[in-house]
């Protein structure tokens, strides 16, 4: 697995801790987190507050990378099911995300996901 690759498994690893501060310790200062369906989120205290609820939401969280893929520039694909456990039971989403890591740190996140399981959770 290429560095770049490490990189999103430790940022995978993090969130199924529900662990912010060191998932915020992998991204540079001005990443850009896009949920594609929802606005971006630019810079660490906007991913912090894009990400957080997400974590927050449920009592567990369980993302699964079923693929993964790097090349030498930096560029990392997944292929995975979010999972967060709620007090209805299991939320799954299937994702498809794109990550460009520079310098050891993510300078852009985006998550391609359907936003239908997702909109009673997040109230729209």
């Amino acid at each position: 697995m290429t560095t770049s690759a490490n990189v999103v498994t430790a940022l995978m690893d993090a969130c199924n801790r529900k662990d912010l501060e060191a998932a915020l310790r992998l991204f540079a200062d001005d990443a850009v987190y896009h949920n594609i369906p929802l606005a971006p989120a630019v810079g660490l205290t906007a991913i912090r507050e894009t990400l957080g609820p997400f974590l927050a939401m449920a009592d567990e969280v369980d993302w699964i990378t079923h693929h993964i893929a790097a090349n030498d520039q930096g560029v990392v694909m997944t292929e995975r099911t979010d999972r967060f456990h709620l007090p209805s039971g299991w939320l799954e989403v299937p994702v498809m995300g794109i990550f460009e890591v520079r310098d050891g740190k993510i300078a852009a996140w985006r998550d391609y996901f359907d936003m239908v399981p997702l909109k009673s959770v997040l109230g729209l």
